[in-house]
């Protein structure tokens, strides 16, 4: 069994994981107009006419340079996308109760799900004035191999994009890697950071972003998607390989994960109904577990009409049949869109519900979208609802990507005897 030992976030509006579960239980929105110090942002997206109100994390550039004797000038040229994640990984690390110095030299394996450049697409414009330091401080690969190299660990370092499944798909490469014995640990991270307009004028181009900057994940009000930023670790080992010094309960046991590909569909772009079936039935027959057995399903919920409409339509199709419909939510109705980081933010949302043993409130429950009736297999919920702690729960994840990546996992209750 592979088990979640440790996390760390930062999401908008919450800065580690007891701010995030507030955010959570409270049914809050985090959505904001971005930081005043992002004045060049501001200004080009000003004179665009390009909305950018979305989900924001305060202190995206804040790095300890020191604590991983990182020269000044290229900690200054650094991605913050590689900041976040050795940062937070430090701190899943700590959460899981296992140290930096303990790892070194060990077969510790690193998955990170990235998609956006931003820093480099801003940087490398005038190609004579580059340096060594943008370079190495830039370029997706170098979010993971970054953390391998500091830290000194020695098990697989890869970089995944997959657009907005990237996170997602990252941690189910992890699980495999950790079943297969080419690592014992593995830190799984997702980040996105926001410092261009270029992907709010491409969401504006092609019809889907939301002109209010807000997700409105299956609810009859959504009208597009709202971006956002923010980085999420994971720890994750076998069960048997629990640091001693850590929690007697890990976060939760991961009981299965798939990827699939939409294949040839009406436009590049366009989600496949069919598609979503198969992955998630593969998923529930990886995991021994029947779709009546799933407690709650986190949505990828982009807040688009085609989008949600064909992820509400897959999901009635795997479900009907059920006596009592089964909770859906999605995160991004709170803190918006955050992409390659989307699949983290919704693992750890599900872990978190599962470490407290309850299903909190689904955003927009008031306003449904209009086919998740009364008849629907599947259910926003207006009241927070408690688990028993009597017997294990086994809840879904999605996350889909824009190119047709899809991926899920299903997450359970961890006890250990």
């Amino acid at each position: 069994m592979i088990v979640i030992a440790g996390m760390s976030c930062h999401f908008p509006g919450a800065d580690g994981l007891a701010a995030f579960w507030k955010l959570i239980k409270a049914n809050q929105s985090a959505v904001s107009d971005p930081p005043p110090h992002r004045s060049e942002f501001i200004r080009v997206a000003d004179e665009l006419q390009i909305p950018v109100r979305g989900g924001y994390i305060a202190h995206e550039n804040t790095f300890d340079a020191d604590r991983f004797h990182i020269p000044e000038r290229e900690a200054l040229w650094m991605d913050p996308q590689q900041k976040l994640v050795l940062t937070h990984a430090c701190n899943a690390l700590e959460d899981a109760g296992l140290t930096v110095d303990a790892l070194k030299g060990s077969r510790t394996g690193v998955f990170v799900g990235a998609m956006a450049n931003d820093l480099a697409y801003l940087q490398f414009g005038d190609v004579a004035r580059i340096e060594g330091v943008n370079v190495i401080g830039n370029g997706l690969c170098m979010i993971a191999n970054r953390l391998s190299y500091e830290l000194d660990l020695h098990g697989p370092s890869m970089t995944i994009d997959t657009a907005c499944s990237s996170s997602l798909v990252a941690a189910h490469y992890a699980v495999r890697a950790l079943r297969d014995f080419e690592c014992d640990v593995a830190v799984v991270a997702g980040v996105n950071v926001i410092l261009s307009t270029m992907l709010q004028k491409f969401y504006q181009l092609i019809g889907v972003g939301s002109p209010d900057g807000n997700c409105r994940s299956f609810s009859q009000h959504a009208n597009g998607i709202g971006r956002a930023e923010g980085v999420g670790v994971l720890v994750l080992c076998r069960e048997q390989d629990l640091p001693v010094s850590g929690r007697r309960r890990a976060y939760a046991a991961i009981g299965g994960s798939q990827v699939n590909h939409g294949g040839l569909t009406s436009r590049f772009t366009a989600p496949s109904i069919q598609a979503q079936v198969a992955l998630l039935r593969q998923t529930y027959a990886q995991a021994s577990i029947q779709p009546h057995e799933i407690a709650y399903v986190e949505g990828h919920g982009t807040g688009t009409r085609q989008g949600d409409l064909m992820e509400i339509k897959a999901l009635q199709e795997v479900f009907q049949g059920r006596e009592l419909a089964c909770p859906l939510g999605a995160v991004k109705s709170l803190i918006n869109h955050t992409e390659a980081a989307s699949g983290m933010a919704g693992l750890i949302k599900v872990a978190l519900m599962l470490h407290h043993e309850q299903i909190p409130v689904s955003t927009y429950a008031d306003s449904p979208a209009a086919l998740l009736d009364a008849s629907s297999p599947v259910q926003l919920i207006p009241d927070a609802r408690s688990l028993s702690p009597h017997r294990a729960h086994h809840m879904g994840v999605s996350a889909f990507g824009l190119g047709g990546t899809n991926a899920h996992a299903v997450l359970a209750s961890h006890r250990v005897a």
